[in-house]
């Protein structure tokens, strides 16, 4: 005999994390491809901007967009992956994205310090 009782019905156990919605997997996936197609994106940049030698506003405006397009893959991408796998607790996501984020780091500073050292004067040379 069916019951009429209203109280809601849960295939999952109480405290396992929520299964993952189709727009929040893309989201994810997204997040971790634009971090992947950073380092393409800061090539493609550079290729483009050293081979536009008559400065064709055009390829100078693909060489921007390009160039910011990785520099969001690498600092946006990790930060806002992380917030959206701690908010839907997702413990593989949340690892996924500090790793990427640590590895992020790391190249900043690296690129950094390299900046700071072809920034030098040549010996012999006035700055």
């Amino acid at each position: 005999m069916p019951s009429n009782s209203s109280a809601p019905v849960h295939s999952a156990p109480p405290g396992s994390p929520p299964t993952l919605s189709a727009s929040a997997k893309r989201m994810i996936a997204g997040l971790s491809l634009w971090w992947l197609a950073s380092p393409v994106a800061f090539i493609l940049s550079t290729v483009v901007g050293l081979s536009s030698r008559d400065r064709d506003p055009f390829w100078e405006i693909v060489s921007v967009v390009l160039l910011w397009s990785g520099i969001g893959g690498v600092v946006v991408a990790p930060a806002v992956g992380l917030l959206i796998a701690f908010r839907l607790r997702q413990r593989p996501a949340r690892r996924r994205f500090a790793i990427m984020g640590a590895v992020s780091l790391a190249v900043c500073a690296l690129a950094l310090l390299f900046w700071e050292f072809a920034m030098e004067c040549a010996p012999g040379h006035a700055c």
